[in-house]
Parts: structure tokens; sequence; C-alpha cells
């Protein structure tokens, strides 16, 4: 008995058998060749191929901030070669911060294998292998395999399956870049890489990484900041741990995601870049843009909703809810905090569609921006004519019947919870133009989150606006600070139509910025036909075949003025459509069209440089034109400290900006951006300006650049 246990012993601590499948505990490892039959001096392929428990990882030729690479050990006939593994394109692990590089699910290794000229009877080649397999802990592992091939002088292929797995293997491989590349080093250690992929379109390109093929000169980084211009992809880095000096070719893997017309495809890319001695740096912009908690957002977001409160845009459905609610004075209190609740509920109803369709759209598309909509055509024109519509039951041209209660403003006009849930969802249908102060960084935070996040920040951005309504609600105290209900509020409620009416008026305006002169033929002759149905429904009622006739043509009419909205297809709503000249899209008198290029240069050339990003649907962008950025003191104070303007107009999609503003943690505009001579990076300016504001930076300059 003893010596049983004895030999069982012995066996357990021998080393494993040579085969060619071993399963650990954590890996099924298998050696594969795509070769049944071995040619003499002709090279084969052969894989070690990893299936991978669930949630777990093994690392990749330079695992990152830690673990191990998987090595193999190779032991081959004579005057056999072994060339390195050929690595497949990495993932990236970000595990509480510490970053690694490596495979899930499962990775093929392969290698090839030269057998000698003189090579017969079986070839046998046999390997030991290791690897660090980590989920919460890593657990090295380690196994040895042999294969015995016969030699014959014409060589076989394997079978199907086999080979199956070394196509699926091949095409995990990245390919040889077809752009060059270079790098060049900035002032502060750090690196960045320009890969000359000229041609390339940002608004197709998405989910850019640098995997650096060697640890040490290159940090691991969770979020790379890829930029796509004229000039190709350029991807500030960040210096690594390696105290040598940073080698004369810097290799890695480019991965990106690009989208055809057969869909989104996945690419990897092997670069080798060349140090640029004569590298000039860009302007460096990540670190200017906030990094907040989901604590300092959602805080951020409930601030700024509760600011937007006193934002043009929103004001006049805020004034019109407040009349409506004067009317409640003498009520029960119940009913009033049934009212308050209701338009709680449209307000944060609303922004929790709002996020559904953000995450949607990101799930399916990539990046999205907040005002989004409002580059399109299309939504410019429907929001007119939902202003249009809005100002006629104002000005009391007409009022909706139970019947139609469903119909947009009729529901924000009836009285009870149903008008005020659907205030509530006017009111956030007109303030999406506006961004507030503490927004920006917020909105900047929840549109680069997961789900959960962009929706609680939403929510925090819906509360903050229902907020001061919701409080009047349930405070007899300011309730009883509510004037008296009179004649004044029918007079209140008619006053209030001219706002709506000056809103649609501009969104005609955003929409000629967008389309051309053409955009007002389609405006208002749909707005005509609007009216015209109106017109039809209010001629009489019942059930009459002259009713129903005119309830028809109503129809029609609506229909066509819907019809001229779909004529304003996306296509034109492009950059490309503000290219005709200074006059289309945002004001550009005396400032230049905002390039990354031009920036950069200017920047580089030790001029202060102001930078606005704007646009026409941009009521809060407008206003501080108006109140800061034209007037006379501000303009003669840029033209005496040589300041370059630039402005960018994302009236219509830019991708450049888009991708900028992404880099800088924002997700809209306003975005101001005060470049100092010699600072690292842009100082941002709050979203509100003043003159006042505007001179006291300008007068901070140092002397010898005012």
């Amino acid at each position: 008995m003893r010596l049983f246990v004895f030999l069982l012993a012995l066996l357990a601590a021998a080393p494993a058998l040579a085969q060619s499948v071993v399963q650990t505990e954590n890996v099924r490892a298998e050696l594969l060749a795509d070769v049944s039959a071995v040619k003499p001096g002709e090279p084969f392929w052969v894989g070690l191929r990893q299936t991978i428990r669930p949630k777990w990882h093994t690392y990749w030729k330079n695992p990152g901030d830690s673990g191990l690479p998987t090595e193999i050990n190779w032991k081959l006939p004579d005057g056999a070669k072994a060339d390195p593994i050929v690595w497949p394109r990495p993932h990236l692990f970000d595990l509480s911060g510490v970053i690694n590089y490596g495979f899930k699910d499962e990775a093929t290794l392969l290698v090839r294998i030269t057998p000698p000229a003189d090579a017969s009877g079986s070839f046998k080649l046999a390997a030991e292998a290791n690897w660090l397999v980590c989920e919460d802990v890593c657990i090295p592992e380690d196994a040895k395999f042999e294969l015995a091939l016969p030699v014959t002088a014409t060589g076989a292929p394997a079978p199907p399956a086999t080979r199956a797995i070394f196509d699926k293997a091949r095409q995990q491989v990245p390919m040889p870049s077809p752009w060059p590349a270079r790098y060049g080093v900035a002032a502060s250690g750090d690196p960045t890489l320009i890969v000359e992929a000229k041609g390339l379109k940002a608004d197709t390109i998405r989910d850019v990484y640098f995997f650096p093929a060697d640890w040490g000169p290159v940090a691991a980084m969770a979020k790379q900041t890829a930029s796509i211009g004229a000039e190709g992809i350029r991807i500030p880095l960040k210096r690594g741990d390696a105290k040598a000096a940073l080698p004369a070719d810097l290799s890695g893997t480019l991965t990106l995601t690009e989208k055809t017309a057969d869909g989104e495809v996945q690419q990897a890319f092997d670069i080798t870049a060349k140090l640029d001695p004569g590298f000039v740096p860009t302007a460096s912009l990540a670190a200017g843009g906030e990094r907040l908690s989901l604590v300092e957002a959602l805080l951020f977001a409930l601030l700024g909703g509760l600011i937007l409160n006193l934002m043009p845009c929103v004001f006049p459905v805020l004034a019109m809810k407040a009349a409506a609610f004067a009317r409640l004075a003498g009520h029960e209190k119940s009913a009033m905090r049934r009212d308050g609740a209701a338009y709680t509920l449209g307000v944060l109803v609303s922004f929790a569609v709002m996020a559904a369709i953000v995450v949607g759209i990101r799930a399916s598309v990539g990046d999205v921006s907040w005002g989004f909509q409002f580059q399109s055509p299309v939504f410019s024109l429907l929001i007119a004519y939902l202003f249009f519509v809005v100002g006629l039951n104002l000005s009391g041209v007409f009022e909706f019947s139970s019947r139609f209660a469903g119909i947009g403003q009729g529901l924000a006009a009836r009285g009870g919870t149903a008008g005020s849930f659907f205030t509530g969802v006017l009111a956030v249908i007109v303030a999406t133009p506006c961004t507030a102060p503490f927004m920006a960084a917020a909105l900047g935070f929840a549109l680069s989150q997961p789900a959960p996040q962009t929706v609680a920040v939403l929510l925090a951005l819906g509360l903050g606006l229902a907020l001061p309504y919701l409080v009047l609600s349930i405070t007899p105290a300011l309730q009883r600070l509510m004037p008296r209900p009179g004649p004044w509020m029918d007079r209140l409620r008619q006053f209030l139509a001219f706002p709506m009416y000056a809103s649609a008026v501009w969104m005609i305006w955003v929409l000629t910025q967008q389309t051309g002169a053409d955009g007002v033929i389609y405006a208002l002759g749909g707005m005509i036909l609007i009216a015209f149905a109106i017109w039809l429904l209010k001629l009489g009622s019942g059930a009459s075949a002259a009713t129903w006739v005119r309830r028809g043509l109503a129809a029609v009419a609506v229909l066509l003025a819907f019809a001229a909205a779909l004529k304003l297809e996306d296509g034109p709503a492009t950059a490309a459509s503000a290219s005709a000249g200074p006059a289309a899209g945002v004001n550009f008198n005396g400032w230049e069209r905002f390039s990354r290029a031009r920036m950069n240069e200017a920047v580089a050339a030790g001029k202060p440089v102001f930078v606005d990003f704007t646009a026409a649907w941009c009521i809060t962008c407008l206003v501080n034109e108006r109140v800061a950025l034209e007037t006379q003191a501000v303009r003669n104070g840029f033209e005496q400290a040589g300041v370059v303007k630039l402005k960018g107009d994302w009236t219509n999609r830019d991708p450049e900006i888009t991708s900028l503003l992404k880099e800088l943690g924002r997700a809209g505009v306003p975005l101001y951006l005060f470049w100092v001579p010699g600072a690292a990076q842009p100082k941002i300016l709050p979203q509100v300006l003043t003159e006042s504001l505007i001179l006291s930076e300008l007068a901070a300059l140092p002397q010898s650049k005012r």
C-alpha cells in the first residue's frame, strides 16, 4: 500500500507527458499544424490555440502595466528552425486603473517552422509553453506538447476543419501598415504618433488605439485621444517608465473600427514609426478638459439644469407654465402637488427617452454629442413647425378639443396633469439647443460613460430643470407669493405667443444656414399648409360628409407640410455645405475659419489664440457674440493683443470639431478656448461670457505679447 502511494506521489510530481492537447484549470491548449505531411525544406505553420476560461485572460507580447506574455520553447530536429511568435491583435483590459494588453475567450499564436531540406521519415517537434492567466488573481500555467508529422516528397495540407482554424487565426493577425508613420517628442518628453493615413474621413473611423510593441517607451493608457485630420491620424501618448532614451523606431499595433458600405469593420495594422527630429508639437488639449467623477457630474448636471431655467430658449415655456400654475391659486394643495409632480414627470420621462436614444445611437454608430439633432435640417424644420403651432395656440387662434389632446402643444395647453406632463416634455424639447454653465462638463462626462452613468446624469439634469417648479408646487409659503388669477393671465398667454413666433423665425434662419434659401420656401410653405389645416378643422364639427371632407383635406395639408420637411435631406448638413464662404453658417466677420492645423500653427508660433466653437442654433452662443465677443471694446482688445481669432462653426456636422469636443470632455457648444503664449494647454472660458471677462483675460497677457 505504501509503495502504491509512493508511486502516485512520484507520478504527480513528474512533468506532464507530452501531447498535442493539454487541459489546465483555466486554459485548454492545443498544438496544431496546417499540414498533415511535411515537405522537405518547405516552411509550414503551427499554432498554439488557447481556449481561455470565461472572464479570464492571457497576455500579449507587451502585457502592459502587469503580466507576462506567453512563451514557447521549441525542441526541433537538427537543421529545423522556428520563427518568433506571430501575435494576433490584442484587447485592452482596464482592471481598476491597471492597464493590460492580452486575449480573452480564444487566441491562436502562430509560428512558422522550416524543416531541413534533407528531412525524411517522421518530423517530430516538441514544445514547452508557459503562460500567465488572470482574472482577480493570476495563475502561472505550463504544458508540454508534441507533434509527429510524416515527411513526404510533396507534403499534404491539414484537414479542412484544421485549415479553418488557421484561416480564422490569420484574420486576427495585424496587416502591414499601408501608411508611413513617424513620431515626435514634446518638451515634456511625451511622444506623439502620426500615421500618415491621408484621405481617411473622421466620421467613418472610431475606436483608434495604438498598442506599443515593447514595454517601457510608451505608457499603457486606458484612453487615447486620437484625432484624424489632413495629416492623417495623430495620437498623443505618454512617456513610459523606461529610463533609456526613446528608440529610433517605435513599433506597435494600430487598431481601429471603420464604417463601410457593408457595415463596421475592425482592422489592425503593424506600425513602425521613425523618430522625427523636426517634429513640431501640436497644441495639447487633453489636459484642458475637466475629468469628473460620477458624483461631481451628477452635481454639475443638477446645477446646470437649475440654471437652464434662466436661459432664453426655455423661459417662454416656463412662463407659460407659471401662468397656468397661477390659475390653480386657491385650489386644493393636492391639486398643486399633482400639477408639479406631473410637470416633473414629463421632464424626467423626456430626459430618459433622450438618454435611451443617445445610448442607442452610440451603440450603433459611435459617438454622439449634445444638440446633434439640430444639425439635421429636417429636425430644424419640424421644431420650427412646433414653435409656430404653439404660438398659434397661445394667440387663441385655435383650441384643441379632448379628441385631439394627444397632438403636440394641445396637450401642453390643456389643464390638469396631462397638460402639466406635456408642458414638461415641451420644455425639454426647446431646451436642447441651450447649454448652461456646469452643463458642458457634466454632459461631456455622461456621453462618454456606460449606459447607467449616462442615464443617471441626464436624469439629474432633468431634475434640475424641473426642481424650481416642483418646489413651488409643494411649498405653500411660496405659493402665497404668486399673483392672484385675473384677466392678466390671458394677456400674458397671448404675449407669450410672440417669443414662440420669434423662435420659429430663428429656426427658419438656422435652416437657411444648413440648406440655403430653399429652406425658407419649404418652411413658409409648410406653415401655410398647417395654418390651412387648422382653419379647416375650425369650420365645423360633427359627423356630416362636409366635416369628413374638411378633415381629409386638413390631413392632406399636414402630410404635405411634413413631406416638405422630409424633402430636406440630411445630406447637405455637413461641413462641406458650410464651405461656400464666410457667409454660410455663423458670422465670420473678422474671424478665421477653425482648423486644427491653423490652431497648432498659431500656438507653435507663440501667438495668443482665441477659439470660438459655436452654432447658428445655439442661442447661448449668439447671445455671447452680441454682448461679449463682438463689442467694439473687445474687438479693439483682440487687435491690440495680436490675438489669432478662430471660429469653429458646428451648425452642420463637422467631424474635426466633434473629435476635438470629445478630446476636451465636452458634449457640445458653446466652447471657448484661450491660449496664452507659452501655455501647455488652453484655458477653457465660462459658457456665459461678458465683455469685462474677455478684457480681463487680454489684460493678463504678457506685455510683450500685447
